[in-house]
């Protein structure tokens, strides 16, 4: 129903903020990434909504980033997840750092967000990741750059390793620690290569 909310942003705690436009006041529940990423209080904001109707629940979610509220809209496809549920585990990292979690299938990291049992983690492992496999989140299928936080060397990197056989969870892991060991900047062609000797 809403797209965004723009306007002044009046308050903001690490669960809820509440924005002001055209004279009214609007209370949105927040992820504690998305409070990190907003301004102070007092400055112009613009923020995705999510409206959650059901019964006489009216919840309006806000979130800083398209791609954060996209997440959420398949964190909360899942059986047994709902709006809170969802909300918290985008508390507990950014989508890049739920998406690696994923991709390492590491559902006891997952499992440490508050109301996310052992089995509900795997439950979002089995949906979510040939979804981020395929690019969710992304403009181009098969593009991660916007969900991972990934750049497009490491993207290259990742389709040319692909099409070599690899899974992509299995090198994506091994290129992020390539990059973030490397004192210079690589290229593809050297980052295909380093991954291929680890």
């Amino acid at each position: 129903m809403y797209e965004f909310i723009s306007g002044i942003l009046v308050s903001k705690q690490p669960d809820h903020i509440v924005i002001e436009t055209g004279g009214i006041g609007y209370r949105l529940k927040v992820s504690f990434s998305t409070f990190e990423q907003l301004p102070a209080a007092g400055k112009a904001v613009k923020v995705y909504t999510y409206l959650h109707v059901r019964e006489d629940i009216f919840d309006l979610f806000g979130f800083a980033q398209k791609a954060e509220r996209e997440f959420y809209y398949n964190l909360i496809a899942i059986s047994k997840i709902g709006p809170k549920a969802a909300l918290a585990i985008l508390s507990g990292g950014s989508p890049a750092d739920i998406s690696n979690w994923i991709l390492a299938e590491d559902a006891k990291t997952i499992a440490k967000t508050p109301g996310i049992g052992p089995t509900t983690a795997k439950r979002i492992i089995l949906e979510l990741k040939p979804k981020i496999e395929k690019g969710l989140g992304s403009d181009e299928p098969g593009n991660l750059t916007t969900i991972l936080g990934t750049s497009s060397v490491e993207d290259e990197a990742i389709m040319a390793l692909e099409a070599l056989g690899y899974a992509r969870s299995e090198v994506y892991s091994k290129i992020r620690q390539i990059v973030k060991d490397s004192d210079s900047t690589l290229t593809t062609e050297q980052l295909i290569k380093k991954t291929l000797k680890k």
